[in-house]
């Protein structure tokens, strides 16, 4: 038993063994029947016996000093992760002379996405390892292209990750919009209102919650050291560093959203993008380019309005969402990609849009204007007309960036949380109790949120072939899409809450009965409750203590490692 709330189940297990008239239920602590007067520990019958049924609850004062220690650094660094919805019950954002209107339900996504984040961490750090390797893989895409606004195409592509991107190729919207000289200042606008934007950026709040956790959590770990050396009951501070692997995961992904400064604000985003369509130029079958909105309503390059509840995910801009837009906004990507690298091509190869001019060269080496326009028919064919399906499969790069996301999540999770269960599970009595069982039950939960998210942004994004000419989602996999959604959202909520009450639980005491402490979930008929450490039951905590703390905090080392190797890094020359 770990707490001190059982000191009076302590003194009556003492009176018992010094009066030496107990027949039954002395046991050492490997759960070996011995004399009461010898007895260490005490059979589940005896401890009823002693101690009784029910839990024995703390005082106001242990709970809420443990709450503050253990539990609330945590709770309070959840509030710096980054969301997408506005502060405001709803907004508008006017597009083409057309009112977009964000509605007010969009505000449940910062308490969805916070709920899953905290009910899978799993998914919130495949989110965030996804999101950076986006960034690695299209920076080195992009990095030998020379053609005017390349550079940018591949910023702001990179920027509208939180977003729903879409790319329209017909009618050589995009054609314009990559070789017209007309269209420079789209470019460039769009980068300065994207860096307007309010990015998720480093501040002396969250500074402060992030040391606040890291000496909370380094004092835990001292604590209990010094608990294993100099007491002779299960050490108490064991709770609370339990507690805190459980939540060590939110430290390197609160860091790593931070690092990355994702653009989530949703009206921001729809702005941005709105004004630089206002600026869009298109090429004419004669003459000289002309505002796209006078020929148009669609642009090239959007964000996508939502129609219905299949790829409901995919319009939410909180990056943990981002998951469900690896399949569209790679495809997006690619598509923008494959028009750069068309007319990059081209005019390597000192190729006019024109073919019925002269490719004029310039003595800095840049691409002259003039060498950029052409009639429609022209521009169509310099980038090589229609790439195809925006939300076509882009099999290789895409399956590598999901194989690693994917390892990086369950390493994280799995190596945090597993610190807590090995600590509870090797802390005397020895066995799956209530609280290494709640551990474990959360990290599977976590893991089993992931999967069902994964397999419905799978099944909402994978184009099933048709009898038409275009490939959609099929009925049945869009169904299947959205249960799964749906089931994966209701069980992070369940989890959220779950792990909360396992916290709470411990610091009220309700895990402190007979059947708990006596790991009876584990050992059955045979459960008893440890109430004495001898020198070698002390000697051998030392190994789940050293154990997990260097587990969880070489996992967490890791992660973040990992996380800074992949940031900002260095683009290949051209070659």
């Amino acid at each position: 038993m770990s707490s001190p709330a059982m000191a009076d189940c302590l003194a009556k297990f003492k009176v018992l063994r010094a009066a030496g008239g107990q027949e039954t239920g002395g046991m050492d602590n490997h759960g070996n029947p011995v004399s009461i007067v010898n007895a260490t520990a005490m059979s589940y019958a005896l401890c009823i016996q002693t101690c009784g049924t029910g839990p024995i609850f703390r005082a106001w004062s242990i709970f809420s000093q443990r709450f503050s220690t253990w539990l609330l650094p945590f709770l309070a660094l959840v509030c710096q992760l980054p969301f997408g919805a506005n502060n405001r019950v709803s907004s508008q954002v006017e597009y083409s002379g057309e009112i977009i209107h964000i509605q007010s339900w969009y505000q449940l996504d910062n308490i969805v996405s916070m709920l899953l984040h905290v009910g899978s961490p799993t998914l919130g750090a495949y989110s965030v390892i996804l999101t950076l390797l986006n960034t690695y893989w299209i920076r080195r895409r992009f990095s030998h292209i020379s053609y005017p606004n390349a550079h940018n195409a591949m910023r702001i592509l990179n920027a509208l990750q939180q977003a729903a991107l879409k790319v329209n190729t017909e009618d050589a919207l995009l054609a314009s919009l990559v070789v017209l000289p007309e269209n420079n200042l789209w470019w460039s606008e769009l980068i300065v209102w994207l860096d307007m934007n309010y990015a998720h950026t480093w501040s002396f709040a969250n500074v402060a919650s992030i040391g606040w956790v890291v000496v909370a959590f380094s004092l835990t770990v001292i604590d209990v050291f010094k608990d294993v050396t100099n007491n002779s009951t299960p050490p108490l501070n064991s709770n609370g560093l339990a507690v805190a692997f459980a939540w060590l995961w939110l430290l390197p992904i609160v860091t790593s959203w931070l690092q990355t400064g994702p653009r989530s604000d949703r009206s921001s985003l729809h702005r941005a993008v709105a004004h630089a369509n206002e600026l869009a130029y298109m090429a004419t079958e004669i003459g000289a380019p002309v505002p796209a909105g006078i020929l148009f309503n669609q642009r090239a390059i959007c964000i996508a309005r939502r129609h219905n509840h299949v790829g409901a995910d995919e319009h939410r801009t909180a990056p943990v969402y981002n998951y469900a837009r690896i399949f569209c906004w790679t495809a997006a990507v690619e598509a923008v990609y494959s028009a750069f690298n068309e007319a990059n091509l081209r005019a390597e190869n000192c190729t006019p849009v024109n073919p019925n001019l002269v490719w004029l060269h310039d003595r800095d080496g840049k691409i002259k204007d003039e060498n950029r326009r052409g009639s429609l028919k022209h521009v169509a064919f310099y980038v090589g007309g229609d790439p195809g399906d925006e939300r076509r499969w882009v099999p290789g790069s895409v399956i590598f960036r999901i194989l690693v996301s994917s390892a990086f999540a369950l390493l994280l999770t799995w190596g945090t949380i597993s610190g807590a269960i090995l600590l509870q599970f090797f802390t005397p009595t020895i066995g799956l109790s209530c609280r290494s069982g709640s551990y474990l039950l959360y990290a599977c939960v976590s893991t089993l949120v992931w999967v069902l998210l994964i397999l419905s942004s799978f099944l909402s994004s994978v184009p099933w072939h048709t009898h038409s000419s275009r490939s959609r989602t099929s009925p049945l996999a869009g169904r299947a899409a959205v249960l799964l959604r749906r089931s994966g959202k209701i069980l992070a909520s369940m989890n959220s809450t779950w792990i909360v009450l396992t916290c709470l639980f411990q610091f009220t005491g309700i895990y402190d009965s007979c059947w708990c402490t006596s790991s009876h979930l584990y050992l059955g008929a045979r459960a008893y409750s440890v109430l004495i450490l001898t020198p070698a039951d002390i000697a051998a905590l030392w190994y789940p203590v050293i154990g997990a703390t260097l587990l969880a905090s070489g996992v967490v080392i890791a992660f973040i490692t990992f996380i800074n190797v992949l940031r900002e890094p260095e683009i290949p020359s051209p070659t």
